[in-house]
């Protein structure tokens, strides 16, 4: 699976997956964790113990992927308001210098670039740069404060880390009761996006923001399944659906609303959706 926990704690959403090495994390996998967690805007994190090289180390945080990575005492320190400021890149370790508050600290203290380079042993551009915001190694991050006497740490936001990191481009279903679905949905105006090594084959966004999560199976057999998309669901309070194959009589499946295909054809627009997938949930709430 592409995640093994979803979290959520007021407005903070947080779609974790589990390892113990994590040098078995694959590219593949983590394609789809972003995708998921852009659509559904969470952050995306790595769980692990630790690499090959050894164990993770409490406070840093590590990158594959573009993803974060982190143990698990390091992930209960930041949603506790503790943020990491270390980060792991190559070559060691090294520290998010807030640029600005070190340029007026120094300015404030009427140093030159020249004077910090010499006190701290790098090149005046190093210097220019870290105040640009830049990372320095931690020893050198070290020196700087010595010098300044500040606190310069910038500690690391997961959320604006991922700003940056585009969602991948959406792939076409492979499954072809799946490619209808989407293609019924798209002619009622939402927009979905298909998931892989997920519970729910796809996520619509419809206009009412509301996200929903779709999973298309061929018969009423995979009620697991439906368990684990509406309990995601609870938890990021979002919409659950399953489209069956084949008509049946049940108005859920492991807690989701169910609509059989051929209904689905016959919705006219979203509203006429929402209202038959709430009154389906209502009726066995």
């Amino acid at each position: 699976m592409a995640f093994d926990i979803v979290a959520r704690r007021e407005d903070e959403r947080y779609i974790l997956k589990i390892l113990f090495n994590i040098d078995t994390f694959r590219a593949s996998s983590a394609i789809e964790l972003i995708r998921v967690s852009k659509i559904t805007e969470s952050v995306p994190v790595v769980l692990g113990e630790r690499t090959g090289n050894g164990p993770l180390e409490r406070g840093v945080v590590y990158y594959r992927h573009t993803l974060p990575i982190m143990n698990l005492d390091t992930f209960q320190d930041y949603v506790d308001g503790e943020r990491p400021y270390i980060f792991s890149g190559p070559g060691g370790y090294y520290v998010s210098i807030d640029g600005q508050r070190m340029k007026e600290v120094r300015e404030r203290l009427r140093y030159s670039i020249g004077y910090i380079s010499n006190k701290i042993g790098v090149s005046r551009r190093s210097v220019s740069l870290y105040e640009n915001g830049n990372a320095a190694t931690i020893e050198i991050f070290r020196k700087i404060e010595e010098v300044l006497k500040e606190d310069l740490k910038r500690r690391i936001d997961l959320r604006e880390a991922m700003e940056g990191v585009s969602i991948p481009d959406p792939e076409a279903p492979e499954d072809e009761l799946v490619g209808e679905v989407i293609e019924i949905l798209s002619m009622m105006g939402l927009h979905s996006e298909v998931v892989k090594r997920s519970p729910f084959d796809a996520i619509s966004l419809e206009t009412y923001s509301r996200m929903l999560f779709l999973g298309v199976v061929e018969d009423m057999s995979r009620a697991a399944r439906a368990a684990a998309i509406k309990s995601i669901c609870d938890v990021l309070l979002q919409t659950p659906l399953v489209v069956s194959e084949r008509d049946t009589d049940k108005e859920t499946i492991g807690g989701c609303p169910v609509i059989p295909v051929g209904l689905l054809r016959a919705t006219r627009d979203q509203d006429d959706l929402i209202r038959t997938i709430e009154k389906r949930a209502a009726g066995h709430s």
